[in-house]
């Protein structure tokens, strides 16, 4: 490659990059809004200059969130609902996965298609029939009956699938002489090999969960069901053309509250999460 070849390519990279940042910097920017509104003290929130580094900056709306608002009711019903969520999830997408990529029945490929085709089918269409089912086994208004409609997601299922399929079955088929059962093959073998899979489920599972509103906003009844999405709903309903200059700095504090875990959590696991995905799409 000549000279004038290479300097085309480091245009083509100088360009890339730039597109990269711009497209960084609009992904970035309403949450950097937030954060920076959430630091406003009430009258600066609706000033005409544009301030993203607000002056002075003042701490006065988280602590409004915390002593005005039910927020750590709404944190803990989030943290316990998203925690159930989690495991209930995590155990039945493992079991039906491994049915699914190592044990031989008959219809396996037809029932396999009929899970993967209620990714289609969006929330909003199950939600009377969900909400009936929830409601004749007496379960409305608790957290019981917001956390199980969640569990064994279609989604979840086929990535542990795909990646199930791609240990090399010589490891389950040399156990099974040594003497163990499905069950062990599953849980000393499967399990400890699919950790990035599993990270994978577990960051989609926790953030769905964690910004999930429709279903808890329908299920959820009274203060005590209350989660945090809901919460933040019923926040932003309640404001009045008259309290809206002094109440959005405490909206926003709160939706900061509301997003760090969530970040928290990918910044943790995102070099897991990244190795999961890129091993899930090769094996699959």
């Amino acid at each position: 490659m000549g000279r004038t070849g290479l300097a085309v390519k480091e245009f083509r990279t100088l360009l890339l990059y730039i597109l990269l940042g711009a497209v960084t910097v609009l992904a970035l920017a309403p949450t950097a809004w937030m954060f920076s509104t959430s630091l406003k003290a009430r009258g600066a929130v609706f000033e005409q200059t544009i301030r993203w580094i607000p002056n002075p900056i003042t701490l006065e709306n988280y602590s409004r969130a915390f002593s005005s608002l039910p927020l750590l009711t709404w944190l803990n019903n989030s943290a316990l609902i998203a925690a159930f969520t989690l495991i209930l999830t995590l155990l039945c997408d493992i079991l039906i996965a491994f049915a699914f990529a190592r044990l031989e029945f008959r219809g396996k490929n037809l029932l396999f298609m009929l899970v993967l085709t209620t990714i289609m089918v969006p929330s909003q269409a199950t939600a009377v029939p969900m909400f009936k089912l929830i409601n004749w086994m007496g379960l409305i208004d608790t957290k019981t009956g917001i956390v199980v409609p969640q569990a064994a997601e279609a989604i979840g299922v086929f990535l542990l699938t795909q990646f199930f399929k791609g240990i090399p079955k010589e490891l389950g088929e040399a156990a099974r002489i040594d003497g163990c059962s499905n069950w062990q093959i599953l849980w000393k073998i499967i399990v400890p090999l699919s950790g990035p899979a599993i990270t994978v489920l577990t960051i989609l599972t926790l953030a769905n969960s964690w910004n999930n509103f429709l279903w808890p906003l329908i299920v959820a009844q009274s203060e005590a069901s209350i989660t945090l999405p809901v919460g933040l709903a019923s926040l932003m309903s309640g404001f009045s053309e008259a309290a809206e200059a002094r109440e959005y700095g405490l909206l926003m504090a709160t939706s900061m509250v509301a997003c760090l875990p969530t970040i928290v959590a990918f910044l943790v696991l995102q070099q897991r999460f990244i190795e999961g995905i890129t091993m899930t799409g090769l094996k699959g």
